[in-house]
């Protein structure tokens, strides 16, 4: 008994001191709010992409994703733990399963728009409206209705902070 206490307060203490060394850097998979991100945002939609709380302080929260298939996720997400602090998206892991999320910088939500049907959301000049991307952001569709993957989650965003996320992913290049 003493020495299974032993070694699990001796893990504990690894643990915590390794965590010491945990690489502070943006990217993929780290998008837990004011460790990797901090400090001043250039707008309330940068903030919310990368910290997954808007300007007034209030956490956004989410369902389904990839936390939800038996997965602790420790923290909670944002958009950049999964596209990237610049949106770019990529393949990448995160607590071992191998994700592919796509690159939701403007241009490409644009394309999306343009390359799915002839619904009245998007043309053929590829359009991306904010209804679209309330379509994919809120309810997990793509401007045709196809269902996104089961990874992304569904954002409980109130209109001023989706158009303000909207208005933050146009900035990306």
């Amino acid at each position: 008994m003493r020495r299974t206490l032993f070694f699990g307060v001796l893990g504990l203490f690894i643990l915590g001191a390794c965590s010491l060394f945990y690489p502070r850097r943006a990217g993929p998979g780290m998008g837990m709010q004011g460790i990797f991100f901090s400090g001043d945002f250039s707008s309330n939609g940068e903030q919310i992409y990368l910290t997954a709380t808007n300007e007034g302080g209030e956490f956004i929260r989410y369902t389904g994703g990839p936390g939800t298939r038996g997965m602790m996720m420790g923290a909670y997400l944002t958009c950049a733990a999964c596209h990237g602090a610049d949106g770019r998206g990529g393949v990448h892991s995160m607590h071992m399963q191998v994700m592919d999320a796509p690159d939701i910088r403007f241009e490409a939500l644009r394309g999306e728009a343009g390359g799915h049907g002839d619904d009245d959301h998007g043309d053929e000049h590829g359009e991306y409206s904010l209804d679209d991307f309330r379509r994919a952001v809120v309810d997990g569709r793509h401007p045709d209705g196809e269902p996104l993957d089961r990874d992304m989650p569904r954002w409980r965003l109130d209109d001023g902070d989706l158009e303000d996320l909207l208005a933050f992913l146009k900035t990306l290049s």
